[in-house]
C-alpha cells in the first residue's frame, strides 16, 4: 500500500492542481513512479493506492497496471488520517495476506527487499524501517563556557526516526480506533505491548518531501 492522500499544503501552489505524489524528483518522473518501480524490483507485483484529493490525477496517469505491477485504488472520501486510510486499505485487501506500507511522500534509496523478507522471519506482527536521524541543523559543542566546536548537520547517531514504511504479517485490529494517525495512535500502543520490530538501515538516501527545500 502507498498512503498518497494528502493535501501536500507546504508545497502549494504546485500541490494545488495535482497530488504531492506525482511531483516530479526529475523530469518526467514522479515520487510515486519511483515508490512503485522499488516495489517492483522488490517482488511486489499487487498495489494499493491509498487515495483521496485528486485522486482522478493519480487514477489518470497509472489506472490499472503500471509497469506490471497491479494498481488497485482505495479511496478516502473525507480525510481522516494515516489510520482510517489504513484500514480502508486492509478492509479492501482479499485474504489474510503480508503487506508492506508506505508513506507517499518518501524518497529512499531502502532495500526493500531485504525489509519483506526480515518482516515474514520476525515473529512480530509489525516491523517499522527506521533509520539514523541527520540534525536538520548544525550543532555546536560547549565546554564550560565556552564554545569550543561546529558540526554541519550531523548524523545523531544515538537517535532513529519512523523511516514511514511498515510491514504488516496479516491485517490487524485496530481496536476501537478509526480515525487520526497511526503514527500517534496505533504505533506507541503495540510498542507498549511488545509487538512492534524494526528494521533498520544507516548511510542510506532518505527524505520526506514535504517543503521546497526538500524537493
Amino acid at each position: 500500500m502507498i498512503l498518497c492522500g494528502g493535501f501536500g499544503k507546504r508545497l502549494k501552489p504546485v500541490t494545488e492542481s495535482i497530488p504531492k505524489s506525482l511531483i516530479e524528483i526529475k523530469e518526467d518522473y514522479t515520487i510515486l513512479d519511483k515508490q512503485l518501480l522499488d516495489f517492483k524490483n522488490s517482488g511486489v507485483d499487487e498495489v494499493y493506492l491509498l487515495a483521496g484529493f485528486l485522486h482522478e490525477k493519480i487514477e489518470e496517469r497509472y489506472g490499472n497496471e503500471y509497469n506490471g505491477v497491479k494498481i488497485h485504488y482505495v479511496i478516502e472520501d473525507e480525510q481522516l488520517g494515516t489510520l482510517n486510510a489504513i484500514r480502508l486499505g486492509m478492509g479492501a485487501i482479499e485474504g489474510d495476506k503480508h503487506c508492506i506500507i508506505r508513506n507517499g511522500d518518501i524518497v529512499s534509496d531502502i532495500n526493500l527487499k531485504a525489509m519483506i523478507d526480515y518482516g515474514i522471519k520476525s515473529s512480530l506482527p509489525v516491523i517499522m524501517f527506521v533509520t539514523q536521524m541527520q540534525s536538520p541543523y548544525g550543532i555546536v559543542e560547549i565546554n564550560g563556557d565556552r564554545l569550543v566546536s561546529f558540526k554541519e548537520k550531523p548524523i545523531l547517531e544515538d537517535y532513529y526516526i519512523n523511516g514511514g514504511i511498515y510491514f504488516i504479517k496479516s491485517k490487524i485490529d485496530f481496536f476501537e480506533f478509526e480515525t487520526g494517525d497511526i503514527e500517534k495512535i496505533y504505533f506507541p500502543l503495540i510498542a507498549k505491548e511488545n509487538n512492534l520490530g524494526y528494521y533498520k538501515e544507516n548511510g542510506i538516501f532518505w527524505i520526506a518531501v514535504d517543503t521546497y527545500k526538500d524537493l
